[in-house]
């Protein structure tokens, strides 16, 4: 029996761990907190699945919400210009999207991931002390790390990224929220301000959940939507959001946040994101080596709504050539081809698809433009949510 240790319980980490213990393996994840102190939390950060990573879900068992969670049909993109409508269209998803409060799911694959026999450890390790554990098993996988082990992983310096955030966050889980009448997410973008992302959610324990509206405002830093820093009190970091969007939103679309309340003590989160990208094979001091997934080598902001599924596509990719390599050992050359094709099919596309969003190219604007006038083409802008790989082909046909 393989004996593999993950270090890192979130959207990777998790569906890993669970694949590898439905196939055979003796599996140990490192966390450094249990279901109940996952519940009790704060928010982690917004979420939108799309089908492709939603289906891996369910095959595996592990689609918990398919009848609760609100379905998200498709986009309705706006841009708003001195508090008016420059500029809107809608795009209808092939297949709905759907998004569960991390919390919610965390909470639930631990618990599940236990029962199963699955070996928790609760612990923050220290790079010294994972070193020196990777002799107990055969693999270790590093889907989540502070910044001393996320040092251990080189930068892919073919990317050449920005190396500060391109947006100021903050995140708001709100009940009283007017839903949207088609079921769309909403995506507003104010030029040279950020944009305002909202859509329907899941949030609450599990066996209690209900609807919310799940909010990011992404601000460019510096400008006139960049005012959470250094707020921590969940209220005023509310108080703040509202006066935003009223300020700034058309009135119409303002109102439906006018009686907006925070679901919970913990509904809010703000930081910001640099992104990364980082060779998936790390060396750790004695010359060990370890294999990265999710975040650990593609991290992405949040903005294009693409980090949990690509995270999730690495899970289950990772599980799958965990299981094939019954017998052989996992060496650095087995971590560099087993990693291949999610950075290749998945996490690549994905990182350039939420680049292209944040600060659209010509090409994208006029995409932007001609969607206004071709449904066809909204609804396959749309689509490229849930594949990023098909901008591309959809930019050149414009």
């Amino acid at each position: 029996m393989r004996r593999i240790r993950i270090v890192g319980a979130g959207e990777c980490g998790l569906p890993l761990a669970h694949r590898l213990l439905a196939g055979g393996a003796e599996v140990t994840v490192v966390t450094d907190r249990d279901s109940e102190a996952v519940l009790s939390g704060s928010i982690t950060s917004t979420q939108v699945k799309f089908p492709p990573a939603l289906d891996l879900e369910s095959a595996a068992g592990l689609d918990c919400w398919r009848s609760a969670a609100p379905q998200i049909a498709g986009i309705r993109f706006t841009m708003v210009v001195d508090r008016a409508v420059a500029m809107q269209w809608s795009g209808r998803f092939t297949r709905p999207a759907r998004s569960v409060d991390q919390r919610t799911v965390f909470g639930r694959w631990l618990r599940a991931f236990a029962d199963a026999g699955g070996k928790l450890s609760i612990a923050t390790p220290t790079v010294a002390e994972i070193d020196r554990g990777t002799a107990d098993y055969d693999l270790t996988v590093v889907t989540r790390a502070d910044r001393e082990l996320a040092a251990c992983f080189p930068a892919d310096s073919a990317w050449g990224l920005p190396p500060r955030p391109q947006r100021q966050l903050a995140a708001l889980y709100l009940d009283g929220v007017v839903p949207d009448p088609d079921e769309l997410g909403t995506y507003v973008t104010l030029p040279g301000t950020g944009e305002v992302i909202s859509y329907p959610g899941l949030t609450g324990r599990p066996g209690t959940e209900r609807r919310c509206e799940m909010v990011l405002i992404e601000a460019r830093p510096g400008g006139p939507m960049d005012v959470f820093g250094g707020v921590g009190d969940p209220g005023e970091r509310l108080r703040l959001a509202r006066g935003l969007l009223d300020r700034l939103l058309p009135p119409a679309l303002a109102d439906r946040y006018r009686e907006a309340e925070l679901t919970d003590a913990g509904a809010t989160l703000v930081g910001a994101v640099t992104p990364v990208m980082r060779r998936p094979v790390g060396t750790l001091p004695s010359g060990a080596v370890v294999l990265g997934g999710g975040d650990v080598v593609c991290r992405m902001d949040p903005g294009g709504a693409q980090g949990a599924n690509s995270a999730v596509h690495c899970g289950f990719r990772y599980g799958e050539a965990i299981l094939r390599h019954a017998h052989g050992p996992f060496d650095r050359d087995w971590m560099i081809a087993a990693a291949e094709p999610w950075l290749t099919d998945t996490a690549y596309p994905a990182a350039r698809w939420t680049a292209t969003v944040l600060d659209p190219p010509g090409p994208m604007q006029e995409l932007m433009l001609a969607a206004a006038e071709d449904s066809r083409l909204a609804d396959g802008f749309a689509d490229t949510f849930a594949r990023p790989a098909n901008m591309t082909e959809l930019a050149v046909g414009i």
